[in-house]
């Protein structure tokens, strides 16, 4: 093993490859398709409400978080907020943080503080709570409207029930996805998840096995890249895999079939073609050897012909009484030809001889 053999940026420490975050193995190679979260046994989480104070007016004081006015003001409003939410029904409940004040008459802005167990269901858990939260509120709002008779006999502040508002978004204590960003690979954090894995909450991936969202890459394996998880198609030995998924394949004896049908077929055509082709050129070759003077048919004089050097040797080209000399010469002329004079030809009589 030598310090090149490290792969990722790992350092060499003269012994061993020791990987950085999110890699493991001798060569530190391999990147981790997951790994659990630190989860504490209890947790902190908070749900923003805003109510309207309508018995008190606004004042530059209560800007002032030193001012006495301020200071009275909002130990008035935590004590009546623990009364509302404050119940057997809701255990969880821890107080409120003030975040801010403003005009109109006094709205206050502020955030419902929670604290829970963990359990491996916790979103369903606050689910519930933000309802509790919104009901109980609702009630203590309507309760001491300010036109009601409890709130002008006795309570020390009032509240406008229409202008009550509860958050939808329940804010935790601690980040999940921030510990899965800082514990993953640095060009691969992206594509890591909170979600539950074996019954723990862990930062997972989509080739992560057995969690919600894995993906299936059906007779491939899932491979987890700079550009995301991807899946790796297999070759058997009857088929070859394909696609996105690796969900579509195709059969090799069916591409074979189909790859020799289309050879047999080429050679056949190349066969045919061939045939055809000597075909042709003996065709031509015999149209050459009966056509012996092709210079008979191409003169443009009518009733005149030539025959040059066809019956005769090559020595003989040159005489001048050669065959070619006399027939350049010779102009057949047949206007003095009665063709109704009869022509007799003598009939030949056998001589024979006594033995």
């Amino acid at each position: 093993m030598t310090p090149r053999q490290c792969q990722n940026g790992t350092i060499w420490n003269g012994e061993e490859c020791v990987c950085v975050q999110g890699f493991f193995g001798y060569q530190c190679k391999s990147l981790r398709d997951s790994f659990l979260l630190e989860i504490p046994e209890k947790f902190n989480a908070t749900l923003g409400v805003t109510v309207k104070v309508t018995n008190r007016n606004f004042t530059k004081a209560l800007n002032n978080i030193s001012s006495p006015v301020y200071w009275n003001f909002t130990q008035l409003f935590e004590s009546q907020m623990d009364k509302a939410y404050m119940s057997k029904d809701f255990p969880q409940y821890r107080g409120v943080i003030i975040r801010r004040l403003l005009n109109g008459s006094v709205v206050v802005e502020h955030d419902v503080v929670m604290e829970a167990n963990y359990t491996s269901d916790y979103q369903k858990l606050f689910e519930n709570l933000t309802k509790i939260i919104k009901v109980k509120i609702m009630n203590e709002t309507k309760r001491l409207s300010g036109d009601s008779e409890v709130c002008r006999a006795s309570s020390p502040l009032c509240y406008d029930e229409e202008a009550t508002i509860v958050s939808k978004t329940v804010k935790l204590g601690f980040d999940l996805q921030e510990q899965c960003t800082q514990k993953a690979a640095k060009d691969y954090a992206q594509f890591y998840y909170v979600d539950e894995l074996d019954g723990k909450l862990a930062c997972v991936t989509k080739c992560t096995s057995g969690t919600k969202l894995q993906l299936n890459c059906h007779e491939g394996e899932c491979q987890l890249q700079r550009r995301g998880p991807r899946c790796l198609c297999p070759t058997s030995d009857t088929h070859w895999y394909w696609g996105e998924t690796c969900a579509l394949s195709t059969s090799k004896s069916l591409v074979y079939g189909s790859v020799g049908a289309v050879g047999a077929v080429l050679v056949v055509t190349v066969v045919v073609l061939t045939v055809s082709l000597c075909r042709s050129q003996r065709k031509l070759h015999r149209r050459e050897e009966y056509n012996l003077s092709p210079e008979w048919h191409g003169e443009d004089v009518p009733g005149s012909f030539q025959n040059i050097g066809i019956w005769e040797g090559e020595n003989l080209k040159e005489d001048p009484f050669s065959l070619k000399n006399i027939y350049s010469q010779f102009r057949p002329s047949l206007e003095n030809v009665d063709p109704t004079t009869e022509l007799h030809i003598q009939r030949p009589t056998v001589v024979t001889t006594a033995q």
